[in-house]
């Protein structure tokens, strides 16, 4: 048991490392480096609530920047046609299917909990400007508990989204076709919820339980992305109404990403990868 995790983690090192000598990480916090520089020239023209409008650019930018990187370099990285797959493979020692794919998950999660410490510091520091420059009418609150809080929430989520892309590429050879059927799942995953709204109430009462209830199933497949989404509390005065909810949520997202990765795991087991 011990040889298999130092195995897997040999290979994570490897990715995490020929991540850090791609620079992966480095063009997308320039992107948001200049993202963030616009918001400090460009507050002034908010009206009112500037503290809420400045925290939900900053997280949209970090969020972009996550699939940014799960669509572009985690992908080519887990895609049976890259081939510095098989260099991993050779320089990490002999390793079995699943203890690759634990390393493949490993190393680009050490890569997307990097990018966004390196990001959560900057759009920390980037908030305390503008709050330093502003009225406190138009930024009544920043609460670094709520913002570590939402910044747990976000990787978590780019987690779950990257164990999806692991489980793909284990069925699908290709990295476009991987990409598509990822993006297809985040947008799924966002829409599901106004669906089940929208099909909730009249219309369900007229058309019967099976529609809400196969949407309802459905939710275990596309888990719901707002159940892991807190950054409206980082400026708000109104504290999460229930701690027990976020502790289930987190829980959730950590069971669907240990049932993907062990997915994931057996497919590899049992495909021809030839």
């Amino acid at each position: 048991m011990y040889k298999s995790i130092e195995r897997s983690l040999a290979l994570s090192r490897l990715i995490l490392l020929d991540g850090l000598r791609r620079h992966a990480l480095l063009a997308l916090v320039v992107l948001c480096l200049a993202a963030e520089a616009g918001a400090l020239l460009f507050f002034d023209f908010i009206p009112r609530d500037i503290g809420r409008a400045s925290n939900d650019f900053i997280f949209s930018i970090a969020w972009i920047s996550g699939l940014l990187f799960l669509f572009f370099h985690a992908i080519q990285t887990v895609s049976w046609k890259e081939e510095r797959s098989i260099i991993y493979t050779l320089l990490a020692r002999p390793i079995s299917r699943s203890e690759y794919v634990l390393g493949l998950y490993l190393g680009l999660s050490c890569l997307l909990i990097l990018l966004n410490l390196v990001l959560g510091i900057l759009g920390w520091f980037t908030l305390k400007v503008i709050q330093g420059k502003v009225l406190s009418v138009y930024f009544l609150k920043l609460s670094p508990r709520y913002y570590l809080l939402s910044w747990a929430g976000l990787t978590i989520t780019e987690m779950l989204v990257l164990a999806v892309v692991i489980l793909l590429s284990s069925v699908i050879r290709g990295g476009f076709i991987v990409l598509l059927l990822s993006i297809f799942y985040c947008m799924i995953c966002s829409g599901l919820p106004v669906v089940r709204e929208a099909f909730a109430g009249p219309f369900q009462a007229e058309h019967g339980k099976a529609v809400g209830l196969v949407l309802k199933l459905a939710t275990f497949f596309f888990p719901d992305f707002d159940r892991l989404d807190f950054k409206q509390f980082v400026t708000s005065p109104q504290p999460v109404s229930d701690p027990a909810a976020v502790f289930t949520s987190f829980s959730l997202a950590a069971a669907y990403i240990a049932m993907a990765v062990w997915a994931a795991c057996m497919i590899y087991q049992r495909r021809d990868l030839k």
